[in-house]
Protein backbone atom coordinates (compact mmCIF):
# COMPACT_ATOMS: atom_id res chain seq x y z
CA UNK A 1 0.00 0.00 0.00
CA UNK A 2 2.76 2.43 0.79
CA UNK A 3 5.56 1.34 -1.61
CA UNK A 4 7.07 4.74 -2.51
CA UNK A 5 7.43 5.71 1.28
CA UNK A 6 8.20 1.53 2.39
CA UNK A 7 11.11 2.01 -0.51
CA UNK A 8 12.73 5.30 0.76
CA UNK A 9 12.89 3.33 4.53
CA UNK A 10 14.55 0.53 2.56
CA UNK A 11 16.73 2.43 1.37
CA UNK A 12 17.85 4.19 4.40
CA UNK A 13 18.32 0.98 6.16
CA UNK A 14 14.53 1.39 7.95
CA UNK A 15 11.74 -1.05 7.44
CA UNK A 16 8.43 0.78 7.81
CA UNK A 17 6.75 -2.16 8.51
CA UNK A 18 8.42 -2.80 11.32
CA UNK A 19 7.95 0.89 12.04
CA UNK A 20 4.07 0.40 12.14
CA UNK A 21 3.81 -2.48 13.89
CA UNK A 22 5.41 -0.45 16.69
CA UNK A 23 3.30 2.58 16.35
CA UNK A 24 -0.08 1.85 15.41
CA UNK A 25 -0.62 5.81 15.68
CA UNK A 26 2.10 6.06 11.99
CA UNK A 27 0.07 3.17 10.59
CA UNK A 28 -3.30 4.83 11.13
CA UNK A 29 -1.98 7.98 9.15
CA UNK A 30 -0.18 6.41 6.93
CA UNK A 31 -3.54 4.53 6.04
CA UNK A 32 -5.16 8.07 6.29
CA UNK A 33 -2.80 9.31 3.11
CA UNK A 34 -3.02 6.16 1.22
CA UNK A 35 0.24 6.90 -0.71
CA UNK A 36 2.68 8.59 -0.78
CA UNK A 37 2.44 11.77 -2.64
CA UNK A 38 5.10 14.69 -3.40
CA UNK A 39 4.04 16.31 0.33
CA UNK A 40 5.41 12.95 1.80
CA UNK A 41 8.75 13.12 -0.57
CA UNK A 42 8.73 16.76 0.43
CA UNK A 43 8.64 16.59 4.28
CA UNK A 44 10.76 13.08 4.02
CA UNK A 45 13.61 14.66 2.46
CA UNK A 46 13.76 18.18 4.87
CA UNK A 47 12.72 16.13 8.67
CA UNK A 48 13.84 12.72 8.38
CA UNK A 49 17.08 12.00 5.82
CA UNK A 50 19.36 12.68 9.15
CA UNK A 51 16.86 11.37 12.26
CA UNK A 52 14.29 9.18 10.93
CA UNK A 53 12.64 8.45 14.21
CA UNK A 54 9.19 7.03 14.86
CA UNK A 55 8.41 9.95 16.98
CA UNK A 56 9.87 12.70 13.98
CA UNK A 57 7.75 10.53 11.68
CA UNK A 58 4.67 10.99 13.25
CA UNK A 59 5.01 14.28 13.42
CA UNK A 60 5.52 14.31 9.90
CA UNK A 61 2.65 12.81 9.16
CA UNK A 62 0.12 15.02 11.36
CA UNK A 63 1.71 18.10 9.42
CA UNK A 64 0.74 16.22 6.02
CA UNK A 65 -2.54 15.04 7.48
CA UNK A 66 -3.43 18.93 8.53
CA UNK A 67 -2.31 20.37 4.95
CA UNK A 68 -4.41 17.79 3.35
CA UNK A 69 -7.29 18.38 5.08
CA UNK A 70 -7.31 21.79 5.22
CA UNK A 71 -6.88 21.75 1.15
CA UNK A 72 -9.96 19.80 1.24
CA UNK A 73 -11.82 23.25 2.98
CA UNK A 74 -10.34 25.66 0.79
CA UNK A 75 -12.69 28.71 1.95
CA UNK A 76 -13.39 31.36 3.88
CA UNK A 77 -16.22 32.19 6.30
CA UNK A 78 -17.17 35.72 6.63
CA UNK A 79 -19.07 37.42 9.54
CA UNK A 80 -20.42 40.81 9.28
CA UNK A 81 -23.53 43.26 9.67
CA UNK A 82 -26.32 43.09 7.58
CA UNK A 83 -26.27 47.02 7.61
CA UNK A 84 -23.72 49.00 5.79
CA UNK A 85 -22.50 50.97 8.77
CA UNK A 86 -21.72 54.84 9.41
CA UNK A 87 -18.43 54.73 7.55
CA UNK A 88 -17.98 54.16 4.02
CA UNK A 89 -14.72 51.71 4.76
CA UNK A 90 -16.72 48.98 5.89
CA UNK A 91 -18.38 48.14 2.51
CA UNK A 92 -15.03 49.38 0.58
CA UNK A 93 -13.74 46.27 3.06
CA UNK A 94 -16.20 43.88 2.14
CA UNK A 95 -15.94 44.38 -1.59
CA UNK A 96 -11.84 44.28 -1.28
CA UNK A 97 -12.48 41.02 1.00
CA UNK A 98 -14.90 39.55 -1.68
CA UNK A 99 -12.80 40.18 -4.61
CA UNK A 100 -9.64 38.95 -2.93
CA UNK A 101 -11.33 35.85 -2.36
CA UNK A 102 -12.90 34.89 -5.55
CA UNK A 103 -9.13 35.81 -7.28
CA UNK A 104 -7.50 33.59 -4.91
CA UNK A 105 -9.91 30.46 -6.13
CA UNK A 106 -11.54 30.07 -2.63
CA UNK A 107 -15.09 29.62 -1.72
CA UNK A 108 -17.24 32.15 0.44
CA UNK A 109 -19.22 30.67 2.98
CA UNK A 110 -21.49 33.74 4.55
CA UNK A 111 -24.93 33.89 6.51
CA UNK A 112 -26.41 34.56 3.34
CA UNK A 113 -28.10 37.87 3.56
CA UNK A 114 -28.10 40.40 0.71
CA UNK A 115 -27.93 43.49 2.51
CA UNK A 116 -25.94 45.87 4.08
CA UNK A 117 -22.29 44.10 4.24
CA UNK A 118 -23.31 40.93 3.85
CA UNK A 119 -24.83 41.65 0.51
CA UNK A 120 -21.49 43.59 -0.08
CA UNK A 121 -19.13 41.07 0.31
CA UNK A 122 -21.01 38.12 -1.80
CA UNK A 123 -21.87 40.64 -4.23
CA UNK A 124 -18.22 41.00 -4.88
CA UNK A 125 -17.23 37.46 -4.61
CA UNK A 126 -19.95 36.86 -7.66
CA UNK A 127 -18.31 39.80 -9.98
CA UNK A 128 -15.01 38.58 -9.65
CA UNK A 129 -16.67 34.74 -10.68
CA UNK A 130 -16.34 33.45 -7.43
CA UNK A 131 -18.03 30.80 -5.70
CA UNK A 132 -20.80 31.86 -2.87
CA UNK A 133 -22.27 29.11 -0.23
CA UNK A 134 -25.11 31.37 1.65
CA UNK A 135 -26.55 29.85 4.69
CA UNK A 136 -29.51 31.27 6.33
CA UNK A 137 -32.42 30.17 9.20
CA UNK A 138 -35.73 30.16 7.62
CA UNK A 139 -36.93 32.24 9.64
CA UNK A 140 -34.19 35.16 8.72
CA UNK A 141 -34.88 34.85 5.14
CA UNK A 142 -37.34 37.63 4.46
CA UNK A 143 -35.79 39.84 6.59
CA UNK A 144 -32.03 39.33 5.76
CA UNK A 145 -31.87 38.32 1.66
CA UNK A 146 -34.88 40.20 0.71
CA UNK A 147 -34.61 44.16 -0.47
CA UNK A 148 -31.24 44.02 -0.94
CA UNK A 149 -28.57 43.10 -3.85
CA UNK A 150 -29.95 41.08 -6.07
CA UNK A 151 -28.01 37.72 -5.71
CA UNK A 152 -27.70 34.30 -7.09
CA UNK A 153 -25.63 31.96 -5.17
CA UNK A 154 -23.95 28.79 -6.50
CA UNK A 155 -25.01 27.23 -3.40
CA UNK A 156 -27.85 28.21 -0.83
CA UNK A 157 -28.73 26.33 2.57
CA UNK A 158 -31.96 26.96 4.57
CA UNK A 159 -31.47 25.69 7.67
CA UNK A 160 -34.29 25.27 10.50
CA UNK A 161 -32.81 27.48 13.31
CA UNK A 162 -29.39 29.68 14.57
CA UNK A 163 -28.26 26.50 16.03
CA UNK A 164 -27.93 24.93 12.80
CA UNK A 165 -26.86 27.54 10.49
CA UNK A 166 -23.82 28.30 12.75
CA UNK A 167 -22.64 24.17 12.79
CA UNK A 168 -22.71 24.11 9.14
CA UNK A 169 -20.93 27.42 7.94
CA UNK A 170 -18.18 26.05 10.88
CA UNK A 171 -18.10 22.63 9.07
CA UNK A 172 -17.91 23.96 5.32
CA UNK A 173 -15.19 26.86 6.50
CA UNK A 174 -11.35 26.52 6.65
CA UNK A 175 -10.88 29.96 8.26
CA UNK A 176 -12.87 32.56 9.87
CA UNK A 177 -13.39 37.04 9.34
CA UNK A 178 -15.00 38.94 11.12
CA UNK A 179 -16.10 42.22 9.34
CA UNK A 180 -17.35 45.13 11.16
CA UNK A 181 -20.78 44.38 12.23
CA UNK A 182 -23.83 43.70 15.32
CA UNK A 183 -24.40 41.82 18.16
CA UNK A 184 -24.82 39.17 15.91
CA UNK A 185 -21.37 39.00 14.38
CA UNK A 186 -20.10 39.39 17.69
CA UNK A 187 -21.52 36.27 19.19
CA UNK A 188 -20.17 34.36 16.11
CA UNK A 189 -16.77 35.19 16.05
CA UNK A 190 -16.73 34.70 19.93
CA UNK A 191 -17.87 31.35 19.76
CA UNK A 192 -15.46 29.76 17.47
CA UNK A 193 -12.59 31.97 19.67
CA UNK A 194 -14.16 29.77 22.37
CA UNK A 195 -14.33 26.36 20.30
CA UNK A 196 -10.67 27.31 19.63
CA UNK A 197 -9.87 27.74 23.20
CA UNK A 198 -11.65 24.32 24.20
CA UNK A 199 -8.84 23.13 21.90
CA UNK A 200 -11.45 22.02 19.04
CA UNK A 201 -9.89 23.39 16.24
CA UNK A 202 -6.45 25.27 15.52
CA UNK A 203 -8.46 27.16 12.02
CA UNK A 204 -7.07 30.73 11.50
CA UNK A 205 -9.41 33.57 12.86
CA UNK A 206 -9.26 36.99 11.80
CA UNK A 207 -10.86 40.27 12.90
CA UNK A 208 -10.82 42.86 10.11
CA UNK A 209 -9.51 45.77 12.16
CA UNK A 210 -10.88 48.16 9.83
CA UNK A 211 -10.87 52.29 11.54
CA UNK A 212 -10.02 50.25 14.89
CA UNK A 213 -13.43 49.01 15.07
CA UNK A 214 -12.26 46.01 17.14
CA UNK A 215 -10.17 47.77 19.54
CA UNK A 216 -12.60 47.68 22.71
CA UNK A 217 -12.78 43.51 22.13
CA UNK A 218 -9.03 43.18 22.17
CA UNK A 219 -9.26 45.69 25.23
CA UNK A 220 -11.88 43.27 27.16
CA UNK A 221 -9.74 40.49 26.17
CA UNK A 222 -6.35 41.51 27.43
CA UNK A 223 -8.53 42.39 30.53
CA UNK A 224 -9.82 39.25 30.89
CA UNK A 225 -6.41 37.80 30.19
CA UNK A 226 -4.67 40.20 32.78
CA UNK A 227 -7.40 39.15 35.04
CA UNK A 228 -6.82 35.66 34.97
CA UNK A 229 -9.87 34.11 32.89
CA UNK A 230 -7.73 33.63 29.73
CA UNK A 231 -6.56 30.24 31.19
CA UNK A 232 -5.37 29.46 27.19
CA UNK A 233 -5.65 32.56 25.79
CA UNK A 234 -3.19 31.13 22.86
CA UNK A 235 -5.50 29.48 21.85
CA UNK A 236 -7.97 31.85 21.59
CA UNK A 237 -5.78 34.58 19.78
CA UNK A 238 -7.44 36.10 16.54
CA UNK A 239 -5.08 37.27 14.07
CA UNK A 240 -5.79 40.96 13.76
CA UNK A 241 -5.33 42.60 10.72
CA UNK A 242 -6.50 46.52 9.89
CA UNK A 243 -5.12 46.40 5.89
CA UNK A 244 -7.85 44.89 4.13
CA UNK A 245 -5.67 43.36 1.46
CA UNK A 246 -3.94 41.47 3.81
CA UNK A 247 -6.48 39.27 4.72
CA UNK A 248 -6.88 36.79 2.49
CA UNK A 249 -2.67 36.80 2.05
CA UNK A 250 -2.68 36.00 6.35
CA UNK A 251 -5.31 33.28 5.71
CA UNK A 252 -3.16 31.21 3.19
CA UNK A 253 -0.02 31.43 5.20
CA UNK A 254 -1.71 30.39 8.19
CA UNK A 255 -2.94 27.30 6.18
CA UNK A 256 0.75 26.73 4.46
CA UNK A 257 2.59 26.55 7.32
CA UNK A 258 0.56 22.99 8.56
CA UNK A 259 -0.74 24.59 12.08
CA UNK A 260 -4.09 24.12 11.40
CA UNK A 261 -7.05 21.56 11.92
CA UNK A 262 -10.53 20.76 11.59
CA UNK A 263 -10.83 19.62 15.09
CA UNK A 264 -12.66 17.07 17.17
CA UNK A 265 -16.23 17.03 14.59
CA UNK A 266 -18.03 14.73 17.16
CA UNK A 267 -17.28 17.54 20.18
CA UNK A 268 -18.28 19.95 17.76
CA UNK A 269 -21.74 18.62 16.90
CA UNK A 270 -22.50 18.04 20.90
CA UNK A 271 -21.88 21.92 21.59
Amino acid sequence: MHSDIDYWFSGNGHNLATICDQCPQIRAKLDFLQCANKRFDFFVKSSLSIHPTKRVLLDVLHRIMLVQTMSEIRSICVYCGSQPGNDPAYEETARALGKSIAQNNIRLVFGGGTQGLMGAVADAVLKADGLVTGIIPEFLQTREAGNGYDLVFDELIVTEDMHTRKHTMFEKSGAFVALPGGIGTLEEIIEIMTWAQLGRHTRPMVLANIAGFWNPLLELLSHMRSAGFLHTAHLAQPLVVSDPAQIVPTILKAWQSGEVSAGEQDVIEKM
